[in-house]
């Protein structure tokens, strides 16, 4: 999990002018963790939070994005005051419980009370924990909207709200859920917004619901992360599983994850994939939580090598051996590449993304080319 600064080969300590806005504490909790240099994005934004501006951030996914907003939000919580003052907003459970673990790890040196509260999980359990008390709510929109009709979660002493993975919340349709969850948020706040790629829904949330935002892009807004090789291989859409298979024999991920557009075309590729010989699981819409966890578990874990997903399924997916990311469909809208190949080539290591296309597909390429002015090689036979 990538939650806090890259790993340096060598202790060395952080530039003065960085380290100086920190806490003793924090910063022996960031050498105990064995973490000493900041990312883009965490360099650029720590002081600029510390000191109250909106925040508009934009960077792909293992850029350490969620400890950019997490450290200084420790650094400003008020550990006498047990009121709920931060409330994080994210897309999916794992993403919450991902964002809810960096919180944990990076404030273990106060008493800070971090709770995280999705579907999934008993409503009535987790209204136990807010009641115990919780400075920094992590949860996903449809949950935290239910706990503030139950009286159960009360915003008026929030005074940070971050909204994370932005443009994914709102393609989830979110956008309802926020206005009126933040709604609640009476007194006088910041809001920092994360987004992976910057479209028009996301430009119209910031006018919205910040002023005088700062604008941080790290690597170009929407463009894929310059660590992960693209390519794409021309195939014939019946030879899809085979070029798969061979893909997987020629790279030899560690781990690998294969994009289809629809659940109905994911259970179909991973049973053509068992049936030349390639053990894949599947994630997809119809599954269980309980289900869903079991698989991304063995996956995680390495147990399971390849990983057949839909784009909505694969959010929140963090796991950082995934070595090759294969899109088996081209993703029916431009921005779910970014995300996709995102999942590979994360805190800075390479990784590789391939596109199979058929030929009835082969524009779509020139396509993502022109619209995230990269270029994305001709795969050799494989």
């Amino acid at each position: 999990m990538v939650f806090v600064f890259y790993e340096a080969t060598e202790k060395k300590e952080v530039e003065l002018q960085y380290e100086e806005l920190l806490s003793e504490e924090m910063r022996a909790t960031l050498q105990k963790a064995g973490f000493s240099e900041p990312t883009p994005i965490q360099r650029k934004t720590l002081e600029l939070i510390l000191n109250g501006w909106d925040i508009m951030g934009i960077a792909q996914t293992g850029t350490g994005k969620t400890a950019a907003f997490a450290v200084p939000i420790i650094e400003k919580t008020l550990l006498n005051n047990q009121k709920t003052q931060t409330l994080v907003l994210c897309p999916t459970r794992e993403l919450a419980m991902q964002i809810t673990a960096v919180f944990r790890a990076l404030s273990s040196h106060g008493n800070l009370r971090v709770v995280s509260v999705y579907g999934g999980q008993s409503a009535n359990v987790q209204i136990r924990a807010l009641r115990a008390g919780a400075q920094i709510v992590v949860g996903t929109p449809g949950r935290i909207k239910d706990l503030i009709g139950r009286g159960a979660l009360r915003l008026q002493y929030v005074r940070t709200v971050v909204l994370d993975e932005a443009d994914e919340m709102l393609s989830f349709g979110f956008l309802p859920d926020i206005r009126a969850i933040l709604s609640n948020v009476t007194g006088e706040h910041q809001t920092l917004l994360f987004s992976a790629t910057m479209n028009k829904a996301v430009s119209a949330v910031v006018k919205e619901f910040q002023q005088d935002a700062v604008r941080i892009e790290i690597g170009g807004g929407n463009e894929p992360a310059a660590c992960v090789k693209q390519s794409f291989l021309a195939v014939g859409s019946r030879a899809k599983c085979k070029a798969v298979q061979k893909l997987i024999q020629t790279k030899k991920p560690r781990l690998a994850l294969v994009f289809c557009n629809t659940k109905r075309q994911v259970k179909t590729v991973q049973r053509m994939l068992g049936d030349i010989g390639l053990c894949a699981a599947c994630l997809h819409g119809d599954l269980s939580q309980n289900q869903r966890d079991i698989v991304m578990d063995a996956f995680r874990k390495g147990q399971t090598s390849v990983m057949v997903a839909t784009d909505v399924a694969a959010r929140g997916i963090d796991v950082k051996d995934i070595d090759l990311v294969i899109n088996y469909d081209i993703p029916d809208k431009l921005e779910y590449y970014v995300h996709r190949i995102g999942r590979t080539g994360r805190a800075g290591h390479s990784g590789h993304a391939c596109t199979l296309v058929s030929p009835t597909e082969a524009g779509r390429i020139s396509e993502i080319e022109r619209h995230f002015r990269v270029t994305i090689t001709e795969e050799k036979a494989v």
